[in-house]
């Protein structure tokens, strides 16, 4: 009886030693996958700045504009941009988020950069998007 009780408590310890290890594996796992996760995200948020470099005086005068009038403007004109880029901005009717699309004249795609900026009683949201597509 003696001997049959420690066989049960042996193949106990032995399975949570078991499920232990899985357990920690299945956390470093996790800890890697997050961080490999957020290295990518990162690489794509760098990679969407460097490309929004050509219209951030656009960028830079909207903004500034929203920060004196408190709401974004309706139109852009005298704004300078790079040599050879097209760029067409928009606002939504209340003004809260606007849109900037760009074009070559060397290729057929198109940017699209849209930001939206709601603030209301103790609390503020922002919002970003950028899009490229081929422009038939």
């Amino acid at each position: 009886m003696k001997e049959r009780l420690l066989n049960v408590i042996k193949w106990i310890l032995i399975t949570l030693g078991v499920l232990f290890l899985l357990q920690i594996l299945f956390v470093v796992g996790a800890v890697i996958g997050a961080s490999n996760f957020a290295k990518t995200d990162t690489n794509i948020v760098n990679s969407s700045k460097n490309k929004l470099k050509q219209i951030q005086s656009v960028i830079d005068y909207v903004e500034d504009y929203k920060n004196k009038n408190g709401k974004y403007p309706q139109t852009i004109q005298n704004v300078k941009v790079k040599n050879n880029v097209y760029y067409d901005y928009s606002t939504s009717d209340d003004f809260n988020c606007y849109t900037i699309k760009t074009k070559t004249k060397k290729d057929n795609m198109v940017q699209q950069y849209q930001h939206c900026s709601f603030k209301s009683e103790g609390s503020s949201s922002n919002s970003e998007s950028y899009s490229e597509y081929s422009e038939k």
